[in-house]
């Protein structure tokens, strides 16, 4: 086999492939030889009729096209063996010259994973940010346990601050009920700051059973633009007016959440411990992403488009299911955000697509640099904490299969390479 080899960008490679006679002639023979199964002739058995014989009872186009195709996937196995290529889709083949059992000529277009070249790590100036727990966070965990600790009431009164309303609302902008502005049944703790200012205020001072317009105006900066700043009324049934007792946050409360802690300060030691080992854990993880992103940013990597195109449908899938969980969809948002599909793509989708597409190759590159991989010690002890986390059988058949095997192999290599990283940039 002799081919030349052309780039036509840094992702995709074009190569043009000529078989020698011998290697034509050889898969024109096991093509026969694989068609003579299903062909009859009068005087011998099926299966063990002679070639010379078996040729001449087969479809000629049917013979052509099982020699090149046996041929053309024997040549790009070599071929893409011998350059060492890691390919990302079905190359895409042309038969420029054919003559059967003699000449086999095509060109194959490839995707290809570019050459990554990666950055010196001391051009790289991420740094770990440092974590500090405060006794405000220490102190809002405990409020926290309280709360939900707390005994509801239902009482007659009028509500006030601090009790829990169950409420019926809807809201209307210039007459017309908007998106996302409408419950029934929606338990409100009134100074808990859910809604925007003066609507959990207005709701103090009535009773139970009464229904009231609240008009109220949105806040310039709020996050829907379609309603930021707007003037609008909410109508409201109050249905139910709870209220609230707090348990006194004493020695006695921190016994009640945990039967082998004996004080107070013990909690606070011991939710300290949990958020400051949370806190640890994340800055590790923004420490390594922020370092993998300033990495694939300065090193010469070229996102190849058909990755690209995975990722900006899988960014558009997950946007649109978002949206859905919220009441919406896709095109209404655009329509709302007054933007083309193709501009909030180019705007949106692309820059985040990109830059998952360079992660993904220069994380890879790192893997390959230092040789590493995931042992099945390491896999079968991740996959049976997944195990013992879920009764489901579906669920559990899922994580024991073969494919969740490999995702599981997938994110330790990159765990261990993303650690990896984080080390060699400290030294």
């Amino acid at each position: 086999m002799k081919y030349s080899k052309k780039d036509l960008s840094d992702s995709k490679l074009e190569f043009h492939v000529e078989l020698t006679p011998v290697e034509v002639a050889k898969h024109h023979a096991a093509a026969v030889k694989k068609l003579s199964r299903n062909v009859k002739v009068a005087g011998f058995r099926a299966g063990h009729i002679p070639s010379e014989v078996a040729e001449k009872h087969i479809d000629p186009a049917k013979l052509a096209d099982e020699a090149i195709n046996s041929a053309v996937n024997a040549a790009l196995v070599e071929l893409i063996r011998g350059e060492n290529l890691q390919i990302l889709d079905q190359p895409d083949i042309a038969i420029t010259k054919f003559a059967p059992a003699q000449v086999l000529e095509f060109t194959a277009t490839m995707e290809i994973v570019p050459e990554v070249k990666l950055a010196g790590f001391a051009k790289l100036t991420t740094h770990r940010e440092p974590t500090k727990i405060t006794d405000e966070q220490v102190n809002e965990v405990v409020a926290n346990l309280a709360n939900n600790a707390a005994t509801k009431t239902e009482v007659k009164r009028a509500a006030k601050l601090d009790d829990e309303v169950e409420i019926d609302f809807t809201g209307y902008k210039d007459g017309e009920k908007f998106d996302g502005g409408e419950a029934k049944d929606f338990a409100l703790t009134l100074s808990s700051h859910s809604f925007i200012p003066g609507f959990e205020e207005g709701i103090v001072g009535h009773k139970a059973d009464d229904n009231f317009d609240l008009p109220l105006t949105f806040p310039k900066d709020y996050g829907a633009k379609k309603l930021a700043g707007a003037k609008v009324v909410f109508k409201i049934k109050l249905n139910k007016i709870r209220e609230i007792s707090q348990p006194k946050i004493n020695d006695d409360f921190a016994k009640t959440i945990a039967p082998d802690l004996k004080t107070l300060d013990d909690l606070k030691k011991d939710i300290r411990r949990e958020l400051t080992a949370r806190a640890e854990y994340d800055a590790n993880r923004k420490f390594q992403d922020d370092l993998l992103t300033e990495l694939a940013e300065k090193s010469n990597i070229a996102p190849p488009e058909i990755l690209v195109g995975d990722q900006l449908t899988a960014l558009e899938n997950q946007f649109a299911q978002n949206l859905a969980y919220r009441g919406n969809n896709l095109e209404k948002y655009l329509q709302d955000e007054k933007l083309s599909r193709e501009d909030w793509i180019s705007r949106d989708l692309r820059p985040a697509a990109e830059k998952r597409v360079r992660n993904s190759l220069a994380l890879s590159q790192l893997s390959r640099m230092w040789n590493i991989a995931a042992t099945d010690e390491e896999v079968h002890g991740q996959q049976d904490k997944l195990l013992a986390q879920y009764n489901d059988p579906n669920l559990r058949e899922n994580f024991a299969s073969d494919e969740m095997k490999r995702q599981i192999a997938q994110q330790i290599i990159a765990d261990k390479t993303l650690a990896k990283l984080a080390e060699e940039v400290a030294k």
